[in-house]
This record gives structure tokens, sequence and C-alpha cells, in this order.
């Protein structure tokens, strides 16, 4: 696996969203030895449709987003950013 400094990556500043599709910052990383990891820190759209939980992620950095399509996505966000930015409104 790469190296990654997690301690250099902060979230992005995310303006309120309107509709079903919600920003955060991508936390995931690319399984690989000196894989680059050019989506890492970058904004990740996810449609909040296909959402079936989101949790504290296990290495303790940010948060994992689960969907019923059995995708899991992590962003670097905290749990409870997650939650507000889930049931915003605009």
């Amino acid at each position: 696996m790469s190296d990654v400094d997690f301690n250099n990556l902060k979230p992005l500043k995310i303006a309120k969203s309107k509709g079903k599709f919600k920003t955060f910052t991508n936390g995931s990383i690319i399984q690989g030895e000196n894989v680059p990891q050019p989506y890492l820190g970058q904004p990740i759209a996810i449609n909040i449709d296909t959402i079936l939980s989101a949790y504290p992620a296990e290495d303790g950095i940010g948060t994992s987003i689960h969907s019923f399509h059995n995708a899991t996505w992590k962003v670097l966000e905290d749990h409870e950013t997650v939650s507000k930015r889930l049931n915003e409104n605009g």
C-alpha cells in the first residue's frame, strides 16, 4: 500500500447544496505498491438516494458511507459533519 500522510489532508470547505448529490472530501486509498493517489483529498459527489448507512471509519480518520449497491466511500469529514450534510435542504 502507498504511504499516505493523513496529517496533511484536511476536509474541503464545501457550501450547502440542494438535491440528491452531496459533496464530500474523498478519503479513499487506491490499494497497491507505489500507486499514485490522484483522487485523495479531492471532492466526491455522492447520490444520497443510494446511501444505506454512514459510520465513523474503522481507522479513526473520517467517515465511511455505505450504499445499497454495496459500494463504500471513505470521506475525510467527521461523522457529525456527514450527518448534517446528508440532512441539509440547501
